[in-house]
């Protein structure tokens, strides 16, 4: 049995684009194109920091219904055998710290402080899955899914990245004193 330490977040997506940065001529506007749209899809983001492995899962929305289905994923794809410990960090929204979250037997919750996103290692994952989608217009959802898809499958088959965008000092530190 060993204890393994991963963090967790969610990032909305959808129809009206991500903005991000452009260059531009001097003196001239840059162009972005937006779909005016309100429909979303939120990527839950699983990592552990220290050896890269992430998981990840695309969902219609966030809730506590949302959240139990993502933590049994995540158990089954990171712990298939059971044996693991996971203290699973992440932040207190809601559907987070919820009573009616059933955790798995083999997990363990820890909430961030409030008001504390730097903190999180899954933040900078949650924007590294954005990028592809940034200034772009899509028609619809399915097309936003594909491409958050194909991000989401890049990163899991590179740990080497995610861990280069989430092996904090912080966690180093907590890691080597246990």
């Amino acid at each position: 049995m060993r204890v393994r330490l991963f963090v967790q977040d969610e990032g909305r997506v959808g129809l009206k684009p991500v903005l991000m940065r452009v260059w531009a001529p001097k003196g001239q506007r840059p162009i972005a194109v937006q779909h005016r749209g309100f429909q979303w899809v939120y990527v839950y983001v699983f990592v552990e920091p220290a050896t890269g492995k992430s998981d990840f899962l695309i969902l219609p929305t966030v809730s506590v219904e949302a959240m139990q289905v993502a933590l049994q994923q995540f158990d089954r794809a990171m712990n298939p055998t059971g044996r693991d410990i996971i203290v699973l960090l992440l932040d207190g929204a809601g559907w987070h710290t919820s009573p009616q979250v059933r955790v798995p037997p083999n997990m363990v919750l820890i909430n961030f402080p409030p008001y504390t996103p730097e903190l999180s290692p899954a933040e900078p994952l949650v924007g590294q899955v954005k990028r592809p989608v940034a200034s772009r217009t899509f028609k619809s959802l399915d097309e936003v899914e594909e491409v958050l898809s194909q991000e989401c499958q890049r990163l899991m088959a590179n740990p080497s990245v995610v861990r280069s965008l989430t092996f904090f000092p912080w966690i180093r530190h907590v890691l080597n004193s246990i």
